[in-house]
């Protein structure tokens, strides 16, 4: 693929450091206190979640799909069943579609220009700093339009604008069994599958133009080598067959359902799931998410608590080896510290939601600050 690159040098003086450094204190004691309430938020959220997913399993009925019943309006319900559209789920550009598709996905992508930035960062005698930023640009299939003109070179790398876009479509009519599928449900439905597209059911004006070759239509009829702007399409869709569903019934559809302590149900599956299957995957991407935003709110916590202790290393950095030592050592303090508090705020919030398991995590935290204590007293020796 064609590419090429170029370097730019900056340099920054001690003093200017410093100044930086100082107001970078301000936004680091921003983060530091935004990750409190983040990770308090969180483990009050999962408990929520997971108390409402039990409480939704102990009450959910199964019902069959093949007739709707009156008496369960209002009801938390778990059915399995045929799911189909009874309308054309078309893409309105190239005429492809197959009777009985509730969701299309199409996926378009561009042969473009990209721009790659990377830093290095060299510390010089007498506290200075030269940063320097090598950019790469070079052409690949992005679904992604990278506007060329935020580059920072855009000369010689003008990307055209793509003349179709991705897009979803969704079927305005879909069943499972005897029950109306709502559209919110169809929109959040992700079981999409790869489609085969053959040439001849694309629409006429693209059928002896394309090439059609591992699940992509190549617009400019051939794949490699590509050029600036050819376009390439691929297709998914969420076809008919077996579904299952939990969501509180209204008359012949469904909404979600809210659980007394504010919980809502509503999840739509492929295949034949039972409502025990469901509700542990629903608790599996609960404990996911729970772990991803634990994770954000160390990172932010050790984020500010670099950036207040990062004075303490500019200022050491008039000598680059007293720098880099400096700089790993509040690194390290930093960590610990985002440890220390990240695991103490989980801890009493586990012990507002969950005693038993708040006090284990609170056992780990008077770990993590002995270690810590420890690690000082080595450094001083």
């Amino acid at each position: 693929m064609s590419n090429d690159s170029f370097s730019e040098v900056t340099s920054t003086g001690w003093l200017s450091r410093i100044g930086k450094s100082i107001t970078g204190v301000l936004v680091g004691l921003l983060l530091t206190v935004a990750a409190f309430p983040v990770l308090w938020w969180n483990e009050g959220r999962s408990v929520k979640t997971y108390q409402g997913l039990v409480e939704g399993e102990k009450i959910a009925i199964t019902v069959p799909a093949e007739a709707v019943d009156p008496a369960n309006d209002g009801k938390l319900i778990h059915l399995s069943g045929r799911a189909e559209a009874k309308d054309q789920v078309t893409d309105s550009v190239f005429g492809i579609g197959t009777p009985g598709t509730i969701k299309l996905r199409r996926t378009v992508e561009m042969f473009q220009w990209v721009e790659d930035k990377k830093t290095t960062t060299r510390t010089k005698l007498g506290g200075g700093e030269e940063k320097v930023t090598e950019y790469t640009y070079h052409k690949e299939w992005s679904e992604k339009t990278h506007d060329s003109r935020e580059f920072r070179q855009p000369q010689g790398h003008t990307n055209p604008q793509p003349a179709y876009t991705s897009e979803t479509f969704l079927s305005n009519n879909a069943t499972l069994g005897a029950f109306v599928l709502p559209r919110p449900m169809i929109e959040g439905w992700r079981d999409l599958r790869p489609m085969a597209t053959p040439a001849a059911d694309i629409a006429a004006e693209f059928r002896d133009k394309v090439l059609v070759q591992n699940g992509w239509i190549y617009l400019a009829g051939k794949a490699d080598p590509a050029e600036l702007g050819h376009l390439r399409v691929k297709f998914e869709a969420i076809p008919a067959g077996d579904a299952s569903l939990l969501a509180r019934q209204v008359k012949n559809t469904f909404e979600p359902f809210t659980t007394k302590v504010g919980t809502q149900i509503s999840r739509l599956s492929a295949g034949v799931m039972s409502k025990e299957s469901m509700f542990a995957a629903a608790q599996a991407e609960n404990t996911t998410l729970t772990w991803i935003l634990r994770g954000g709110g160390l990172f932010m916590m050790l984020i500010g608590l670099v950036m207040i202790l990062q004075p303490f290393k500019v200022l050491a950095d008039i000598l680059p080896l007293a720098g880099k030592i400096v700089g790993a050592g509040t690194g390290m303090v930093a960590f610990l510290l985002a440890g220390i508090g990240s695991s103490l705020t989980i801890a009493l919030a586990w012990l507002w939601y969950r005693p038993l398991l708040g006090a284990t995590v609170l056992a780990v935290t008077v770990f993590l600050i002995v270690m810590l204590v420890r690690s000082l007293r080595k450094r001083r020796a």
